[in-house]
């Protein structure tokens, strides 16, 4: 009788970037589809295609795996460019998030609502505490600018579009159209912050 053979040995013989791919992508699907309760190492070996040992040999355990593909994944909202019109800031950082976790398929919001308090730690500080950021330094410069008067609190109010598009994502879905992010900032986030002060490029346009 022939050993037996682990699940995906011999299926692959990729290496490098190719296989950790293949792995970032097999821990993603099973975020998505089983939670993090019920991933294994051996789930992500069985889909990614190698082995178990492939798999250790990078990563000491499913903890650290995980980390690691999450962050591979999701891109920072602090990285998107500077606009001159406030309204236009905040909707582009609101986008960048929408995108960040439509890379991950939906992970991104398993791990939000996993037990593992490392896994929401890894989504807050790469994806929601950047928006956060970058929304209020935007708000702080508008109001410096004399665009927004001086009573704005931008510390409170660049909460509430993230706070919105995660609450989306957990009890709707991923998939957050672009017209739910025009509503949370020309409905909600735009109303709180206010009309421009009159004698401001804005208040006289």
């Amino acid at each position: 009788m022939s050993a037996a053979v682990e699940p995906g040995r011999g299926a692959s013989r990729r290496r490098g970037d190719a296989l950790r791919n293949a792995i970032f992508d097999a821990v993603l699907e099973q975020l998505r589809t089983v939670g993090y309760a019920k991933l294994t190492v051996e789930s992500v070996a069985a889909a990614s295609g190698t082995g178990k040992a492939a798999i250790y040999r990078r990563w000491p355990g499913r903890q650290e795996l995980v980390a690691d593909a999450l962050r591979h994944a999701l891109p920072s909202p602090a990285d998107v460019p500077p606009h001159d019109d406030p309204r236009d800031a905040v909707l582009a950082l609101l986008r960048a998030m929408r995108d960040a976790f439509a890379a991950t398929s939906g992970a991104a919001f398993q791990a939000v609502m996993a037990e593992a308090a490392f896994l929401q730690s890894i989504v807050n500080d790469q994806v929601i505490e950047p928006c956060e950021r970058s929304i209020r330094v935007v708000l702080q410069d508008a109001v410096a600018a004399g665009r927004l008067g001086p009573r704005v609190r931008p510390e409170l109010i660049a909460r509430i579009g993230p706070a919105m598009l995660l609450h989306h994502g957990l009890t709707i879905g991923p998939d957050i159209p672009e017209e739910y992010l025009v509503s949370v900032v020309d409905e909600v986030i735009l109303p709180v912050i206010g009309p421009a002060p009159s004698g401001s490029p804005a208040g006289r346009a």
